[in-house]
């Protein structure tokens, strides 16, 4: 099958009143569509158009359980794995980085499906319909998603209340943000929108790994830290600073296997070569590899103040990373 692009927000603030709005917490999870039924088989794929249906295995199986005898039905959602009944990224990474995950790892880790949204339902293309009725047709396929156990689960949305109230409940909740979505709004796979509008609670973006500094003293053969970059409006990779905290040391040593095997002689940037040699000599490697960094603020000028390594992202397309998004 064609595999779809998904919708995605614009950053920005909540709408002023939510007149003809809708609000939905942001997990702080994977980015997953899901198509299922018309006697297909299970697929689920990426933002950047992986397709991670052995990642996990459960999801796909609960959805082929669930609606395989029907006509096609295609979801958009998040895959996150719960502590406590929090998201936790930190354990999600678990999961994320194995192709085919063992029975022991899936009990240690489940992960949970939150469908927030259907492009498709019983083979009728809903993406030219109005938010508000592709919600209509996501909760009636979720009262069949009832029962211990089930790893899917719809995302609740709100309606009528305000953004700072979302926003605190958020917050209390320990979510990454909110959506605030055109009730309005038709579904435009690929494409950046206004009517979709991402409130982050803390500073987090991506940025792709350009090289690394090793540790000091007994760490010397681990990852001291990841230097880092992103493409400005020209195309041209740049470099945006360094992050040295927020590994475990099994983390650091899974790195070092990792970019040891990406190494390369020259810098992959330009005129930011010397820059970023500020803290020590660097290990270039190829930029393939996508980061999550917290932060609190980016200039510029300046690069990421304070960053903290949040975990790695297999979902995103290292070309896709600019600065403005930082």
């Amino acid at each position: 099958m064609r595999l779809i692009a998904p919708m995605l927000a614009t950053p920005g603030t909540p709408p002023e009143t939510m007149d003809g709005w809708a609000a939905e917490m942001k997990y702080d999870g994977f980015r997953v569509l899901a198509a299922v039924g018309d006697g297909e088989p299970t697929v689920l794929w990426t933002r950047n158009l992986n397709v991670v249906t052995s990642s996990y295995p459960e999801v796909a199986d609960a959805l082929a359980e669930k609606f395989g005898g029907r006509g096609r039905i295609v979801f958009d959602g998040e895959i996150v794995a719960l502590a406590q009944g929090r998201p936790s990224f930190a354990r999600l990474q678990q999961r994320s980085n194995t192709l085919r995950p063992t029975a022991a790892l899936q009990r240690q880790v489940p992960v949970t499906y939150l469908p927030f949204d259907v492009l498709s339902a019983d083979g009728e293309d809903l993406k030219a319909a109005p938010y508000l009725e592709r919600r209509a047709a996501l909760n009636d396929l979720g009262h069949e998603l009832h029962g211990a156990g089930v790893p899917v689960q719809i995302l609740p949305h709100w309606i009528g209340v305000e953004g700072p109230v979302i926003l605190e409940a958020a917050r209390d909740s320990l979510m990454e943000g909110a959506v605030f979505k055109r009730v309005s709004s038709l579904y435009m796979p690929g494409q950046r929108s206004r009517s979709r509008r991402k409130t982050l609670l803390r500073t987090r973006s991506s940025a792709v790994v350009i090289g690394w500094v090793p540790g000091a003293g007994v760490e010397r053969n681990t990852v001291g830290a990841l230097v880092l970059g992103a493409y400005d409006e020209t195309g041209a990779l740049r470099y945006v600073g360094h992050v040295g905290t927020g590994f475990s040391m099994a983390v650091r040593r899974q790195l070092r296997e990792k970019l040891a095997t990406l190494e390369r002689r020259t810098s992959p940037l330009g005129s930011d070569s010397a820059t970023a040699e500020n803290h020590g000599p660097v290990r270039w490697v190829e930029p393939v590899v996508v980061v999550d960094v917290a932060y609190r603020e980016y200039s510029p000028t300046g690069g990421l103040r304070h960053p903290s390594f949040k975990g790695q992202r297999g979902d995103l397309d290292p070309g896709s990373i600019t600065r403005d998004s930082l």
